[in-house]
């Protein structure tokens, strides 16, 4: 909870000041006084307690009430009369630790108020879910038939039995179940379109039932909510300034801050006695301030103007009282109470599901054993199947990659064989060097060798002019060239021509895949990371947690919570000061938490510093307007994560 840590460890932190004023005159005064061993050991015993009240971190979370009320039980009870400055620095160090301990018990009882009016709303977000579905609604009411059947049967449940604002549940409770029984007698009493009309009376009811829920949790919400912005806004507003010293010196506390403490710690108790006490919002508020001025009046007035040195004492007693009964009391009937109004319990709302599970087991153990053998090929398949694709499709090329990044000759793309082209040619060049020496004219002795070099080099050019003309004179007389064989060996040598061209163009293809073979590896990998990939992140959001994974779901949920803050502003009531009403502050101090929950989830480093700054001057005590500002501001700084 940032809000309540921020506020408890800021007055943490003056009294630690406080605290040192008063360490530094006590060591003076007690070297001039060192045989009074007494005070020495109290004063000892009170820092210890009060280090043991502090506040480390703002992330620290507060005491639990029964740690507070043992601690505070540990105070030396030393009776002094007023005006003895012997005394004061045990006397201070009293209300150091009172006061220490009353904003543990404050850091406490806001927490508790927050959390409380957060469940609630939760709770109220599941019934309006409900109420905007038929099915859901249906699905309900199957749910709570067996509950239902139960308590028509005449056996009432006391789920509900409570005191104050929960009493007024079960009357209106009692009323609606007159109303349900009058219906029902008029329902079944003739013909068959009101049994018809019977049959919808369970959904009815449950529709009924969920309303007044609803209802009741609003009211308890609203008065949660008013709690926690009159202690926020009344208690322990204290300023580490001038005013805190006394007529006795710097270092004693003023009697002006005593009474703030006093007054702190008796509007806390009065908060949490009236919580349980009933009524509506507005006799809420005016039961918890109206009483709260009258006591601190009171005991003002018995103190003769002076708050030392009985009040520390008196401070600890009403904390004792607090954290001992009060607390643990709100506790037990927020959870008794929120239990009864809230969701049904899981076993209301999975009964189906598991008893149509227990009597399916028999015929699902009797499938599985006749389908046995195939399920375990199915299973061996699947594993089979996976392996071989992870090693052709991943593993496989991941090697010829690497290989290709190291030039590994046995990982390189090749269409042909390196000296198969080679022979070809020389191949090609000896066949046209002896057609052109078996066709040579009588008159000629010999080629000479500058000749011969010249026609295998134009045969390397793809120059055969010898050769077709050849061809080309035995196509006049075909049938005599086919005899004599001519024809048929210029038409192998063409062919044997062809072959050459084609492995020139597919060497040429060669060249091009190996100078672009890093690519194909990238290439033949891709796919099979692709589908890993994919199927991990399925895997992982089938059996892992979902909530927060999906960065759009991320954003809708800051989104809305932004909204929230800013419809609370925009709807609350102002009072004549310009602040929110106690009501709506307690209601914005939830849901700026909401949205400081939401927002870690997308902010980082200096950003979420930031938005705590902006949280904090929302929930500042300004004028509405300017807090309707500060959303404003804060819709467009942060617009890149909504």
């Amino acid at each position: 909870m940032f809000v309540v840590n921020n506020i408890v460890y800021n007055l943490d932190i003056q009294l630690h000041k406080l605290q040192q004023r008063i360490t530094k005159s006590s060591n003076a005064e007690l070297q001039e006084t060192a045989s009074d061993v007494s005070r020495i050991e109290d004063i000892e015993t009170l820092e210890r307690i009060s280090d043991s009240l502090s506040i480390e971190s703002r992330s620290q979370p507060a005491l639990r009430a029964s740690r507070i009320a043992r601690l505070i039980s540990e105070c030396p009870q030393t009776r002094v009369v007023c005006g003895q400055s012997s005394v004061l620095p045990v006397t201070d160090l009293s209300w150091i630790v009172a006061a220490r301990a009353t904003v543990q018990t404050f850091g406490l009882v806001l927490e508790s108020l927050s959390e409380n009016t957060l469940a609630i709303t939760d709770e109220l977000t599941y019934w309006d879910s409900l109420l905007e579905s038929q099915w859901y609604m249906g699905l309900y009411t199957a749910q709570t038939f067996p509950v239902w059947l139960w308590h028509n049967l005449g056996h009432q449940s006391s789920a509900w039995s409570s005191t104050g604002i929960w009493n007024r549940a079960i009357r209106t409770s009692n009323a609606w179940n007159h109303f349900y029984h009058s219906a029902r007698r008029c329902v079944f009493s003739t013909t068959m379109s009101t049994v018809r009309k019977g049959l919808l009376h369970p959904l009815l009811a449950s529709k009924l039932e969920v309303r007044q829920k609803r209802k009741m949790l609003h009211m308890v919400k609203d008065i949660n909510a008013s709690a926690l912005g009159i202690l926020v806004e009344r208690c322990l507003q204290i300023e580490l300034d001038d005013d805190l010293t006394g007529s006795h010196g710097d270092s004693s506390v003023s009697d002006e801050w005593c009474s703030k403490i006093i007054n702190s710690v008796t509007l806390l108790g009065l908060v949490l006695q009236h919580l349980a006490s009933g009524g509506t919002l507005h006799e809420f508020e005016l039961k918890s301030t109206a009483a709260a001025e009258k006591e601190g009046s009171l005991l003002h007035m018995h103190s003769n103007g002076t708050m030392c040195p009985r009040g520390p004492y008196y401070v600890i007693e009403k904390l004792d009282q607090i954290n001992r009964t009060l607390i643990p009391q709100y506790l037990a009937l927020t959870q008794k109470s929120t239990s009864g109004l809230g969701r049904p319990s899981f076993i209301v709302r999975y009964w189906l599901p598991f008893l149509l599970a227990t009597l399916s087991t028999s015929t699902i153990l009797e499938i599985f054993k006749a389908r046995r053998r195939e399920l375990l090929g199915w299973i061996t398949d699947i594993g089979s199947t996976t392996i071989e694709f992870w090693n052709n499709w991943v593993v496989d090329p991941l090697k010829r990659l690497v290989g290709t990044i190291r030039h590994d000759e046995k990982s390189e793309i090749a269409l042909m064989s390196k000296n198969s082209l080679e022979a070809d040619r020389a191949s090609l060049e000896r066949m046209v060097v002896d057609f052109v020496l078996d066709h040579r004219e009588p008159s000629d002795e010999s080629l000479a060798s500058a000749e011969m070099n010249m026609i295998m080099n134009k045969v390397r050019e793809g120059d055969l002019t010898p050769v077709l003309r050849a061809y080309e004179k035995d196509l006049r007389t075909p049938f005599i060239g086919t005899i004599r064989g001519d024809l048929v060996r210029a038409l192998l040598i063409q062919i044997q021509k062809t072959k050459v061209d084609v492995e020139v163009a597919i060497g040429g293809i060669d060249a091009l895949l190996r100078s672009q073979e890093l690519v194909f590896g990238f290439v033949g990998l891709t796919p099979g990371l692709l589908v890993s990939y994919a199927s991990v992140q399925w895997l992982f959001g089938l059996f892992g947690s979902r909530k927060g994974l999906r960065i759009g779901r991320r954003q809708h949920e800051l989104r809305h919570a932004l909204r929230q803050v800013h419809r609370t502003l925009t709807l609350s009531t102002v009072t004549t000061s310009g602040t929110l009403a106690f009501k709506d502050y307690g209601l914005l101090i939830c849901n700026t938490e909401i949205l400081l929950q939401k927002a870690r989830a997308m902010l980082r480093g200096a950003d979420i510093h930031a938005f705590q700054e902006d949280i904090n001057d929302i929930i500042g005590k300004t004028s509405a307007e300017k807090q309707i500002k500060v959303v404003e501001r804060m819709g467009w700084v942060y617009s890149r994560w909504l």
